[in-house]
């Protein structure tokens, strides 16, 4: 009777396929990253098209107001419970303890729609401002994160003001009761309703010297990380003439992490189209995506 053998693969058989399987992985895995990227990117931009169906909600039902750019994500009940335990307003957005109750609330029925996937994964390893008092600092000085929300408003399209509110200090009892009516513009104002954008993405983070690789040096792309709510495209050039902005659009749409500073933003226009926009730094920015109408420049130069 024969023996029969079992055939074996020869230790260099082995290395060809284990090279051949390394390299295909070499190949593959950048690519299913990539695809990733462009799903929650993708994902990202759905939420936004709700916040802009939910702004024409909120006009029908508003005499054609857009809500108020302070209060649409938390009443200011809320808010001045939230601030009274010492925690800043740029803070809010990962303080899962207290819920949205603002006047847009009502109409984002889906609580999913307001969380970028990106945004979720890279506010693991961000900070907020006034971290060291913050109630919820661990031992270890970090905060446990848990974010609710990632997108900011147009504060132009929700801050109106009368031109009075100006000539008295900002904190003032009587600045406070001019604005106790939530003034904001109505949505038939919005003459740019194409270039104006309602809602957008904005980063957690500083940028390094106050500004983007590859934009011009003293000209600020983002000066505080994730703005109060409202995303404030400065509308103007500062005392000195440097070219500044207060809050952006992100920059971490489709790019690596090591460059997470040089890539998009979702954004829905007042038009309720949704465009994944490279944001202009400083001043630029309010003239392209902030005004809601040409001349709304002479209105917002009030604002000092």
């Amino acid at each position: 009777m024969k023996k029969s053998h079992r055939a074996g693969f020869t230790l260099v058989e082995l290395l060809v396929v284990i090279s051949i399987i390394a390299l295909m992985m070499g190949v593959l895995l950048p690519a299913l990253s990539s695809a990733r990227m462009r799903a929650q990117t993708i994902v990202c931009a759905y939420n936004l098209k709700g916040y802009g169906s939910a702004l024409y909600m909120y006009a029908g039902t508003n005499d054609d107001k857009a809500p108020f750019s302070f209060y649409w994500l938390y009443s200011s009940t809320t808010i001045d419970a939230i601030t009274a335990q010492g925690i800043p307003q740029e803070c809010i957005w990962h303080y899962d303890v207290y819920k949205p109750d603002g006047t847009l609330w009502p109409y984002l029925k889906n609580i999913k729609a307001h969380m970028c996937p990106t945004f979720k994964s890279l506010a693991k390893s961000m900070l907020c401002w006034n971290v060291a008092n913050h109630p919820r600092i661990g031992r270890s000085g970090t905060i446990p994160y848990n974010p609710t929300y990632c997108y900011s408003m147009n504060r132009w399209l929700g801050f109106a003001p009368p031109p009075e509110y100006y000539t008295v200090p900002t904190d003032s009892p009587q600045a406070k009761a001019m604005i106790a009516s939530e003034p904001s513009i109505k949505i038939s104002q919005v003459k740019r309703a194409a270039q104006c954008f309602a809602f957008s993405e904005e980063n957690m983070w500083y940028f390094d010297n106050n500004h983007r690789e590859g934009d011009p040096a003293g000209v600020e792309y983002y000066e505080v990380p994730i703005s109060k709510n409202d995303c404030w495209l400065y509308a103007n050039k500062s005392d000195a003439g440097k070219n500044m902005a207060i809050s952006n659009f992100a920059t971490y749409h489709n790019v690596s992490l090591s460059k997470k500073n040089l890539g998009s933003a979702n954004v829905v226009f007042v038009d309720g189209h949704v465009s994944l926009t490279k944001g202009l730094p400083g001043y630029n920015a309010y003239w392209e995506f902030g005004r809601p109408y040409n001349g709304h420049e002479n209105f917002a130069a009030n604002f000092w």
